[in-house]
């Protein structure tokens, strides 16, 4: 996937389902955009986005949602990420809607545990 411009990269974990990021990016180019747009703000400012960034949520366990602040009526995702400070990577674990959040939390939590 691509770099950041500072020393951290990301790309996905191996739980990242493909598939469904296809679809999803089918449907809601808009929206899947500005997820992937706000996952290269918060990497620019690592540091500091727990605190500052309105559209970062820590899930515990090192499991941070991504979201994208659609417009009003528009389709709310969340991209989930682990990012590995030790190894300078942020992994994507999943990325989905309300229904798939209790799943994709699941998912990052386990990657996480296994690491």
């Amino acid at each position: 996937m691509q770099q950041a411009e500072n020393i951290w990269q990301y790309g996905p974990a191996p739980c990242y389902s493909k598939p469904t990021a296809d679809r999803i990016s089918r449907n809601h180019t808009k929206e899947f955009k500005n997820a992937f747009n706000n996952l290269i703000t918060y990497i620019k400012t690592l540091e500091q986005a727990k605190r500052v960034l309105p559209f970062v949520h820590n899930e515990k366990n090192g499991l941070l949602a991504i979201d994208q602040r659609p417009p009003k009526g528009g389709f709310q995702l969340r991209l989930y990420i682990y990012p590995c400070e030790s190894e300078h990577f942020v992994y994507i674990t999943s990325i989905g809607d309300k229904q798939s959040q209790q799943s994709d939390i699941k998912t990052g939590h386990k990657f996480i545990k296994n690491q």
